[in-house]
C-alpha cells in the first residue's frame, strides 16, 4: 500500500474560501483519475487510485506511470518526501455567502458544489491540509 494523500477537505485555503466536501462530485474523476504536475495539461505523470470520501476528507493514492523522465523524477521526490502536497482541480458549480456556512478566517464565499476534474502534484498547494497523511 502506497502513501495516502488528502486531496481536499473543508479547511480555509489560501484564497480565503473553503470547499464543502459533501458538494464535491468525484464520479467523472473516478472514470479518468488523471494525475498532473502543477495543473499543467499535457504533463500527465500518472493517476490517483483508491479515491475515497470519508467525513470531510477526499483522499487517494498517487501512482506514477514512469513513462516520462518527469514522472520518474517526481516519483523519486514523492518517495523521498521533498514533494508531498497535491492540489485539486475543481470546476466550481455553486457558491454561497450564507453566514451559517462561513467559518473563522474565511474571507470569500463557500464553494457548495464542485466537480473534481484533476489532481496535481504540486510544490506548494492552496490547501495546507492537501498533503501526505501520516501513518
Amino acid at each position: 500500500m502506497g502513501k495516502r494523500v488528502r486531496i481536499s477537505n473543508e479547511s480555509v485555503n489560501c484564497y480565503g474560501t473553503r470547499i464543502l466536501t459533501s458538494g464535491i462530485d468525484i464520479s467523472q474523476y473516478i472514470r479518468n483519475p488523471v494525475l498532473l504536475y502543477m495543473h499543467e495539461r499535457g504533463k500527465v505523470i500518472g493517476y490517483v487510485k483508491d479515491i475515497k470520501i470519508e467525513g470531510q476528507d477526499v483522499t487517494g493514492e498517487l501512482v506514477f506511470d514512469e513513462v516520462s523522465e518527469l514522472s520518474k523524477q517526481l516519483k523519486k521526490q514523492w518517495e523521498f518526501g521533498s514533494l508531498k502536497m497535491v492540489s485539486a482541480g475543481l470546476d466550481i458549480l455553486e457558491t454561497s455567502e450564507e453566514a451559517e456556512l462561513l467559518v473563522q478566517g474565511q474571507t470569500c464565499p463557500t464553494i457548495t458544489k464542485s466537480k473534481l476534474f484533476e489532481v496535481s502534484l504540486v510544490d506548494v498547494g492552496a490547501n495546507d491540509d492537501a498533503i501526505v497523511l501520516q501513518k
